[in-house]
């Protein structure tokens, strides 16, 4: 039975099982009390299925975030984004997110060529489709319209996400690109103007100042053409963010609010269950010698499996989150000198647009959740999993050499005495594992209630934004 509870299951029978309960209401703790108590192998099975259940629940999420599009490739092209960040790395963040599995690294030295980027294929959304990156080359959309074996799923009702960072990201590489051809004008025209001022006080000829003083003219008229572009560029980006890129995240943080409502309810009915959970000696279905430690064995490996993924996703998720802040606090021009009077950025107060606010506190909402109580509760598990595993070796080779023993007579081991060693053995994983789950719903609680709050304050930012009328300078009356 508890071989039954700790493997993957995959038939059909339990996958319709769960789908079934994922709109279920979260049940009541006392009925827990009075009717749910069982024997701990039987709550196992109960917490195993729960387990389905919360897994299931992060599927729409995936969906959102198109992680099952997402391929890693190699390829030759090496682009940076001013600051560090990229779309590919927003994108890996995003897939290791929704996935299970270790961390996949990109590079960001500019000595390697061969870097780890992210296609996917893209989806027909009402909203990105209909501006398609006007920067993208063909030979990309012939390799996203090659044989794939990807299934077409919804991303988002505003649009796909993972196309949208694209196109912010070739837009942002594209305003660098002229930032940078403005800079070198400019460069050139204080040359020409330093030139100028020269040949004038010199008293050259009229023909050599009139020559320099078109090409003066020259550079002028590209540095204007230049700044036009660039603040046609900076709009462009603007737009996306606040027309695009808002809505999708508002509706993200809808999807996870709903995840970790469902994550809440299952988590914490999984620790009811635990907690109410008792000990029976009998041995009726309960493996016993080295198959009992062959499943301590496998129940270690997941769970160590499962302390390392929650590990990658918590990376994951801060450094989508830190990703976009930083990309937009590097929108905000700084003062050169900050005085000591003079108050940090905050998008409240001076009414930016809420996607400043909705970042703000996202930064500040994982920081402050409990990731490491819930680390330091699955090592503590682990830790009790391989004490019990080594006493079990220790306890099968005192059976053998009893075994080998026998022919001289001595008693065997009493079935009592192994019942005990085995009801301590699982009392040990039910302690620990009690603790795990303690941990996971007041982790999924407080995720709950930060999701919450940042819908909520978003949403206020968003009327307080739109109702914003800028001050409007009044110049001194005249008098009569």
């Amino acid at each position: 039975m508890v071989k039954a509870a700790i493997e993957p299951s995959s038939s059909k029978r339990d996958n319709s099982v769960v789908k079934k309960d994922i709109g279920a209401e979260r049940e009541d703790p006392s009925e827990f009390i009075t009717h749910r108590a069982k024997d701990f192998l039987s709550s196992i099975k109960d917490i195993e299925h729960r387990f389905f259940r919360a897994s299931e629940s992060g599927k729409e999420v995936s969906r959102m975030l198109e992680a099952n599009k997402i391929r890693v490739g190699y390829s030759e092209a090496n682009v940076h984004l001013v600051g560090g960040s990229s779309a590919s790395d927003i994108l890996a963040a995003l897939r290791l997110a929704c996935c299970r599995g270790k961390t996949a690294l990109v590079s960001h030295d500019p000595s390697e060529h061969g870097t780890k980027v992210i296609t996917w294929k893209r989806a027909t959304s009402s909203r990105s489709s209909s501006s398609r990156n006007p920067l993208t080359s063909a030979s990309k959309d012939d390799n996203d319209d090659s044989g794939s074996d990807f299934v077409e799923e919804f991303c988002m009702i505003a649009g796909s996400h993972s196309s949208t960072l694209d196109r912010l990201y070739a837009w942002e590489r594209k305003l660098y690109d002229e930032v940078k051809a403005s800079e070198s004008i400019r460069k050139e025209y204080d040359q020409k103007c330093d030139q100028l001022r020269c040949q004038f006080a010199k008293d050259h000829s009229a023909q050599v100042i009139d020559k320099t003083r078109a090409v003066v003219k020259d550079l002028h008229s590209r540095i204007r053409v230049a700044l036009h572009s660039v603040d046609s560029i900076s709009k462009r980006i603007e737009k996306m963010r606040d027309d695009e890129l808002q809505p999708q995240l508002v509706e993200l943080i809808q999807g996870l609010i709903r995840m970790w409502k469902t994550m809440l309810e299952c988590h914490h009915a999984q620790y009811i269950t635990i907690s109410l959970a008792y000990q029976t000696k009998s041995s009726t279905g309960t493996p016993q010698g080295d198959t009992q430690r062959q499943i301590m064995i496998q129940l270690e490996d997941e769970i160590e499996c499962f302390g390392l993924s929650f590990a990658n996703w918590i990376n994951s998720h801060t450094t989508y989150v830190e990703a976009l802040n930083g990309w937009l606090q590097n929108c905000i021009l700084q003062p050169r000198e900050r005085s000591k009077s003079r108050k940090p950025f905050s998008p409240r107060r001076v009414v930016a647009p809420p996607i400043f606010v909705l970042f703000r506190d996202w930064s500040a909402g994982i920081k402050g959740l409990p990731s490491e109580e819930l680390s330091d509760s699955i090592k503590a598990f682990l830790c009790d999993l391989r004490n019990s595993i080594r006493q079990q070796a220790e306890k099968l080779q005192e059976e053998r050499k009893k075994l080998d023993s026998n022919n001289n007579g001595e008693p065997e081991c009493k079935n009592d005495e192994k019942n005990d060693d085995r009801s301590s053995n699982l009392s040990c994983v039910n302690t620990s594992l009690a603790k795990v789950l303690e941990q996971l719903t007041r982790f999924s609680e407080a995720s709950l209630k930060m999701y919450e709050d940042i819908r909520q304050k978003s949403e206020t930012a968003r009327t307080t934004y739109s109702n914003y009328e800028p001050p409007r300078f009044q110049g001194p009356s005249s008098s009569s």
